[in-house]
């Protein structure tokens, strides 16, 4: 990556409440959050906390991957309709996964640029340019970035990676932060699917719960930004987030699926983004 700093948390009031077992101070920093911490592999690690954040309930989920650790294949999955993310890491055989892009729910495709294997598998609606569609996430094998996006790049027709996929808001780029309009979807809290860069190059997958009252507020991206930032993102990208917001660890529970939709079952998605170990 082209940045190395590490962006310091950011001083929120918290109410005093137990998260994991701690009893949180009534001011701390995101930094300081007690998370449950629990080791999938060397060098990948699930994160949970639940903890009141910016005076309002929040139950966030963490997939963090250092790939110096081990050999890792990140990448994108996409299919001709849309089925369930924990189905979709199953049928791929990967480590972990997060539901990927904004699509149309009516008709299951999706409605933003992604590429799989080198082949373009759908690109953008028009009226997507500037409001949702302004990151894209590339990766080859472990090689991993997130940039800006628009028609012009689209347009151009060559991107130098094996797979991507273009989402939005881009929140932060190389540790500059994006301004973002004030619209509802950006103020309002909802819950929220992330894909973060680290200084070090690790690699985030990050589910924040909501719309669940007495669990999970849910946040704006205002706020989502400041939480990937504490976690040491310099690179901070939104994902299809609401129902959609699934976070998969193979083994973990029942179906993997580690957070809690807010739809009480899984959304069909028709992308997920991927993290497979390779043995």
């Amino acid at each position: 990556m082209k940045t190395k700093s590490i962006i310091p948390g950011v001083i929120i009031l918290l109410a005093s409440i137990s998260a994991g077992g701690q009893d949180l101070q009534v001011k701390q920093s995101l930094a300081e959050i007690e998370w449950n911490i629990k080791n999938i592999t060397a060098g990948v690690i699930l994160k949970s906390a639940r903890a009141r954040l910016f005076d309002s309930d929040q139950a966030i989920y963490v997939v963090e991957t250092d790939t110096t650790a081990g050999r890792f294949e990140i990448g994108v999955a996409a299919g001709d309709k849309a089925i369930v993310t924990s189905a979709y890491a199953a049928g791929e055989g990967v480590l972990a996964a997060i539901n990927g892009t904004f699509f149309n729910m009516e008709k299951g495709y999706n409605v933003h640029y992604v590429k799989v294997d080198d082949t373009v598998v759908s690109v953008t609606d028009e009226n997507e340019y500037g409001i949702r569609a302004t990151g894209v996430f590339t990766a080859t094998g472990e090689a991993v970035d997130i940039a800006s996006w628009g028609p012009e790049r689209e347009d151009a027709g060559y991107l130098n990676a094996e797979d991507a996929i273009v989402t939005g808001p881009l929140l932060t780029d190389n540790g500059k932060d994006i301004a973002i309009d004030s619209t509802n979807f950006n103020k309002n809290r909802h819950p929220r699917s992330l894909l973060g860069i680290t200084g070090e190059g690790h690699v985030l997958f990050i589910a924040v719960d909501g719309r669940q009252s007495g669990y999970a507020d849910g946040m704006s991206l205002f706020e989502l930004r400041q939480l990937a930032r504490s976690l040491g993102c310099t690179e901070i990208l939104n994902l299809d987030g609401g129902g959609s917001t699934t976070l998969y660890v193979k083994g973990e529970g029942v179906s993997g699926v580690v957070n809690k939709p807010s739809g009480r079952a899984e959304r069909p998605v028709p992308s997920i983004v991927f993290l497979k170990k390779i043995e």
